[in-house]
């Protein structure tokens, strides 16, 4: 297998390149614990806390089939294709959950795989995926207070 351009930059320039890149509306590849089973997924990062070694993001989903309730298929926001070029498929952002997860360890995978990094949600879905969040009655205010939504 060919290595990948980025993999052969420097470990300075990967340091960097993780700096500029992990911000809010990012979007990234990478192994979660969270869901069951785990698994491989892509998420989108909304904020850091420093201080606590977090990182939040929420998780992309391919569907919302199997959600029944109606008022929680209202937060999942619609990701198309033509808007988002780093998706493979329509997909849906759900804004229903903050995760954290530990942001030493996110750091290092990007450091280490660049191209878990895929790119940025549009500026439009970011907007909107912002709104729901801040009204969203399932994520707890600490969590809204610690990644900028209020």
């Amino acid at each position: 297998m060919t290595p990948r351009l980025g993999d052969q930059f420097p470990s300075k320039f990967r340091e960097d390149f993780c700096k500029r890149k992990l911000i809010r509306g990012a979007v990234l590849r990478a192994w979660t614990e969270e869901t069951v089973p785990p698994k491989f997924k892509l998420f989108v990062v909304w904020g850091i806390e420093e201080s606590l070694n977090k990182i939040g993001v929420s998780f992309i989903n391919r569907e919302i089939t199997s959600i029944k309730a109606l008022w929680l298929q209202s937060l999942q926001h619609p990701l198309l294709l033509n808007k988002n070029p780093f998706l493979t498929h329509d997909s849906f952002l759900d804004c229903s959950r903050i995760y954290e997860k530990d942001l030493k360890k996110v750091r290092d995978l990007l450091i280490e795989d660049t191209g878990i990094f895929l790119g940025d949600i549009s500026y439009e879905d970011l907007s909107t995926a912002e709104q729901i969040i801040q009204n969203a009655t399932t994520i707890e205010t600490k969590f809204k207070k610690r990644y900028g939504f209020i």
